[in-house]
């Protein structure tokens, strides 16, 4: 039933739920807000279908609407557990305060935990993020290495399980390594490991192995499986550091993987930054213009750090290495020749209890071609905002665009890699779509739960301006209130496959706690 209203009310004020001081032609409220006043003369009309799925929607906002109010603002109660903790006001933060794209002139509420007003609206500090970067740049037990194992010697069978974690776990999403890479590390962990870069890429990858062994980050770092792995290969640090040469890169790249997999952003970003830096100059110098195999892992491993830099930059205030200048002029990595880590007569000798029926290599080259799509088209069209008046504005045209290029981008997706989706398309409800059936493989499913989980965060992205939109100014066209509900279907997609992706994805269990604390409370 329908709520009886005063006729004093305007309209902008009833939609509000705010008193109204009836004054004509305009209110008070109306007035200072610059909103054209209108009072409503007759009876209001019985709902009909649409209004009535409008007013629910409407009802859904209410709780975030109070939250957002900037009456409320300055009476946010300090979180529990938090003694000493002063919240901030969400009027302390200044207007031109720099927002993802860094050059925003107001803040827009972007679902990230580096924006203030996300973190008012879920009832967490609006500074966690500089409070978490701050903690991870301090704190010795987040900074200290392993100590040393003097008389080191690698365990041939642990390394050889390692290894086989390491390719079923991580590498179809960094394939940076070459089919003889398996022989060298087959030569460094039956001899004598000397200080190089080959022997430090041969330790790293052993310590992620060891690390995405374990069932949770907790065990690996209560266990520290790969405590003798990093910490010698730590200690060859600096050849990798002064040397100039792809060796070099895939050493920091991989770094920066093992540290995302221990869940230390921070740490992750230093060395992928670094890993940028060179992979940047390799490339301007032409060192490998005549040598078409390093080339070619020059390119793979150029993309994976734009992959993890991305990732690792969205939710908490970083330095960029500019990687995105060069997007439109590194060439994406060949589809031609074998992508595998080893060669196929190697296969048997990997640890068979931990080898699933595995992710094929047209497989794993799809998948990095379409994490590599998805990540271009959000970076060259990030919101659907517009600039209006000199204000931020939902635009639901462009929502409808990158929705479609959202739709277009899974509708190419091989069969093995589909998903399935709602019965209704979220950005086309008259829609059909297809997608696959179940494929058993771990491997697999891993990557279509990573794809599915990465296109829901994409749509909750385009979505929410509109929500947004809605509780602030309380006024909005069918079409927003119509792209409120498409958000809401979104969001439950998310966190409905979230815990699967956390599980199976070891080297971005970070950026996916992140994203699902931001949005935690909708």
């Amino acid at each position: 039933m329908t709520r009886q209203r005063t006729t004093l009310a305007c309209e902008i004020c009833r939609s509000r739920r705010t008193k109204c001081d009836g004054r004509r032609p305009t209110c008070s409220f109306c007035e200072g807000h610059g909103i054209q006043c209108t009072y409503q003369s007759a009876a209001p009309p019985v709902p009909s279908k649409n209004e009535l799925e409008i007013y629910t929607i409407r009802e859904r906002l209410d709780q975030i609407c109070d939250l957002l109010s900037l009456r409320l603002a300055s009476s946010f109660a300090m979180p529990p557990n938090a003694p000493g903790i002063k919240l901030p006001r969400f009027d302390d933060y200044p207007l031109d305060e720099s927002i993802i794209s860094r050059n925003w002139r107001v803040e827009f509420p972007f679902m990230t935990i580096q924006t203030p007003s996300m973190m008012c609206l879920v009832g967490l500090n609006p500074q966690l993020a500089a409070q978490m970067v701050a903690l991870e740049r301090t704190d010795l037990s987040m900074l200290t290495p392993p100590g040393d194992s003097p008389g080191f010697r690698i365990q041939y069978q642990d390394a050889i399980s390692a290894f086989t974690a390491f390719y079923e776990k991580i590498y179809h999403c960094y394939p940076v390594l070459n089919p003889e890479f398996f022989s060298l590390y087959l030569e460094k962990i039956v001899g004598n490991v000397a200080a190089s870069t080959d022997s430090f890429l041969v330790l790293v990858v052993a310590a992620i192995g060891s690390v995405v062994r374990c069932s949770s980050i907790a065990v690996a770092l209560e266990k520290r499986p790969d405590a003798a792995y990093i910490a010698t290969a730590l200690s060859m640090l600096p050849n990798v550091h002064f040397e100039f040469s792809l060796s070099s890169v895939q050493c920091l790249l991989l770094l920066s993987i093992y540290y995302n997999c221990l869940a230390k952003p921070c740490q992750a970003h230093d060395y992928v930054l670094m890993a940028s830096c060179k992979a940047q100059a390799l490339f301007k110098c032409h060192l490998y213009a005549n040598d078409n195999t390093a080339t070619e892992l020059l390119r793979r491993s150029f993309w994976s750090i734009l992959v993890i830099e991305t990732e690792l930059g969205y939710h908490i205030d970083m330095p960029e290495s500019n990687i995105w200048k060069f997007d439109d002029r590194i060439l994406l990595p060949g589809i031609h020749g074998s992508w595998q880590p080893f060669r196929d007569d190697q296969r048997h000798l990997l640890d068979q209890t931990l080898l699933s029926t595995g992710i094929t290599p047209n497989d794993m080259k799809a998948y990095f071609l379409a994490d590599i799509s998805m990540r271009r088209m959000i970076r060259r069209c990030t919101t659907s905002v517009i600039i209006s008046q000199d204000r931020e504005t939902y635009a639901p045209i462009v929502a409808a665009e990158l929705a479609q290029q959202l739709d277009s981008w899974y509708h190419h997706l091989p069969l093995s890699l589909g998903f399935e989706r709602p019965i209704s398309n979220l950005a086309f409800p008259d829609a059909s779509f297809e997608y696959a059936e179940p494929y058993q493989s771990s491997s697999l499913s891993s990557v279509r739960g990573l794809l599915k989980i990465r296109y829901y965060m994409c749509l909750t992205g385009i979505y929410w301006p509109a929500v947004y939109s809605v509780v602030y100014t309380d006024t909005a066209s069918p079409a927003t209130l119509a792209d409120c509900s498409r958000f809401f279907q979104a969001y439950i997609g998310f966190v409905s496959n979230v815990a699967l992706a956390i599980q199976s994805s070891p080297h971005c269990r970070w950026s996916i706690y992140a994203r699902y604390i931001s949005s935690r409370c909708l």
